[in-house]
C-alpha cells in the first residue's frame, strides 16, 4: 500500500499510556500505542542489574519513563504514516510538541525519501494532546555515598558511557576511565558489545533489554511501509533513564562532527540518516531537557569535535581491541542468517568499506586485511559504495560512514593533515571533558 492509501485509511497515531514496575533491582517499563481501528502495540523495555536501589521517587521516574515512550514512536507511526498523533499517556507543552515535530520531520528524513512521501506540507503531521499535565522538577541522581561524590567536583562524577562495539565508544571509554568512575552501558547487548566492554576493564555493564512487539514485525512483511528511524534519539532516552537509575552525573555519548553531513537532498531538505547524531539535534534536545524536564543530568558527545578520521588515529592506539571490534552493522541484524558468514566482519557493505578506509592511514592496508579478512576497498562488488563514498554519485550511503571529504583523503593521501587538525568546538560539553579530549588529539 502507498503512503498516500495508509495515510488514509488510518489517520490516528495513539501513545496511549505507559506502565512500569520497579521489581527485584530491575525496572521494567512498557508502552501502549495504537493505529485504530486496526492495529495495537505494546513495546518492553527493561532495565537490569542496576548498581544502586533504584529510586522510588515516581515524580522523577515518570517524566522519563513517559519521554523513552515519546521517543519509541517512530517505529510504530512509521507502519502507516498517520497524519495525526495523539498524546494519551501525559501532557507536552507547545515548546515539546514543536521539539517532538522536528525530531519527526528530520528524524524520519530517509524514510519520507526512500518511500518516496511528501512531507513538505505545512500541515503533513500534526502531534495533539490528550493528556493531563505532569509535573517538572529536577532529576538529579542521589549522591553515590560509597565513593564520596560531590555535586559539583566533576572528577570524582560517575559516567554514564553507551557501547556500541565500535570503535567510537572505544575512544571515549579509554579516554575516560582515568578521569571518572565509569558505568559502561549496552542495549541489547550482543557478544561484541560485551567483548568491548570486558576488554576495557567492565566485565558487568548496565544493560537493557528493549523489545520490538512481533506484532509490527509481522506488519513490516506484509504491504505496510518501513524504513529508518532516528535510533541515537531513543537511545538518548533510554541513557537517561539508565542513568538516573545507576547515580551517574554524566552521559558521553561518541557522536562524531562526521555525522553532520547529509546523503541526498530530497523536496529541498538535506536527508541525513545519522540526524539524531547531530550538532544540531544535540543541541536541541539539551535546551528540551533543561527547560522542560530541569534535568541536572548533563548529556553530551564527547567526540562530537573530531572527524572519524581523527577518532580512527585515537582508535589506532588500542590494538587490544583489533581482533574484538567491529562496526559492520550484519553484526547486529535481528535475524541470524543475516551475521557475517566468518568473522565480524560481512567485507561487502558500506560500513565495512567506510572502516577499512579510515584505519589505513594509521595501520597500513596489510593490517587492515588482518583484522577484516580482506581489504573491502579493493573487492569489485564493492566498486559502487566505494563510488558512493567519494562523492562521485549524488547519494552518500544511508549509513554510519565517514563524509565525502574524509573518504577522498583517506582513498588519495591528499588532504589528511587539514582533517587531522581539525577542531569544532561543543558547546553542550562541559570544559573538564574537551580539555581531556584535546589533550588526546
Amino acid at each position: 500500500m502507498t503512503a498516500q492509501i495508509l495515510r488514509a485509511q488510518y489517520p490516528k497515531f495513539i501513545y496511549e499510556k505507559f506502565n512500569y514496575k520497579i521489581a527485584g533491582g530491575n525496572v521494567e517499563t512498557e508502552f501502549f500505542y495504537s493505529i485504530p481501528p486496526d492495529h495495537e502495540f505494546v513495546h518492553r523495555i527493561s532495565f537490569l542489574n542496576i548498581s544502586e536501589p533504584p529510586t522510588t521517587n515516581h515524580e522523577l521516574l515518570e517524566p522519563l519513563i513517559f519521554h523513552l515512550g515519546l521517543s519509541k514512536m517512530f517505529s510504530y507511526w512509521k507502519t502507516t504514516c498517520s497524519p495525526l498523533i495523539e498524546i494519551r499517556a501525559r501532557h507536552l507543552s507547545p515548546d515539546q510538541t514543536a521539539f517532538w515535530h522536528k525530531l519527526f520531520i528530520k528524524g524520519m528524513g530517509e524514510y519520507f525519501y526512500k518511500n518516496q512521501i511528501d512531507f513538505s506540507s505545512p500541515d503533513f503531521l500534526v502531534i495533539q494532546n490528550a493528556g493531563r499535565p505532569g509535573k517538572s522538577r529536577a532529576i538529579m541522581p542521589p549522591r553515590a555515598k560509597s565513593r564520596g561524590a560531590r555535586e559539583h567536583d566533576l572528577s570524582a562524577s560517575r559516567v554514564l558511557i553507551p557501547i556500541g562495539g565500535g570503535k567510537d565508544s572505544i575512544v571515549t571509554l579509554e579516554l575516560l576511565k582515568p578521569h571518572f568512575a565509569i558505568t559502561p552501558f549496552i542495549i541489547n547487548p550482543v557478544p561484541i558489545m560485551l567483548d568491548v566492554s570486558r576488554t576495557a576493564g567492565f566485565p558487568h555493564p548496565v544493560t537493557v533489554r528493549s523489545e520490538i512487539d512481533p506484532y509490527l514485525l509481522n506488519l513490516n512483511r506484509q504491504s505496510y511501509l518501513n524504513g529508518h528511524v532516528p535510533v541515537t534519539a531513543a537511545h538518548i532516552f533510554t541513557s537517561l533513564l539508565a542513568a538516573a537509575l545507576n547515580n551517574c552525573r554524566f552521559i558521553a555519548f561518541s557522536n562524531e562532527r562526521s555525522s553532520d553531513e547529509g546523503n541526498v537532498s530530497y523536496l529541498g531538505h538535506t536527508i541525513n540518516h545519522q540526524y539524531s547524531k547531530t550538532l544540531e539535534f544535540e543541541t536541541d534536545i539539551s535546551k528540551y531537557l533543561i527547560k522542560n524536564l530541569k534535568f541536572k543530568i548533563k548529556n553530551f558527545s564527547f567526540l562530537r569535535p573530531l572527524y572519524e578520521l581523527q577518532i580512527t588515529k585515537l582508535f589506532s592506539r588500542y590494538p587490544q581491541y583489533f581482533q574484538v571490534f567491529s562496526s559492520c552493522n550484519t553484526n547486529f541484524k535481528l535475524d541470524p542468517r543475516q551475521h557475517p558468514q566468518s568473522g565480524l566482519w560481512c567485507k561487502t557493505c558500506p560500513k565495512c568499506v567506510s572502516t577499512a578506509l579510515l584505519l589505513t592511514p594509521f595501520i597500513g592496508k596489510d593490517k587492515v586485511i588482518e583484522i577484516m579478512g580482506a581489504y573491502p576497498p579493493d573487492l569489485p562488488q564493492n566498486l559502487e559504495i566505494l563510488i558512493e563514498l567519494l562523492g562521485q554519485k549524488p547519494v552518500k550511503p544511508f549509513e554510519c560512514v565517514l563524509t565525502r571529504a574524509e573518504a577522498q583523503a583517506a582513498y588519495t593521501d591528499q588532504g589528511l593533515d587539514k582533517l587531522l587538525s581539525s577542531w569544532l568546538e561543543n558547546p553542550n560539553m562541559p570544559p573538564r571533558f574537551a580539555q581531556i579530549l584535546k589533550h588526546a588529539v
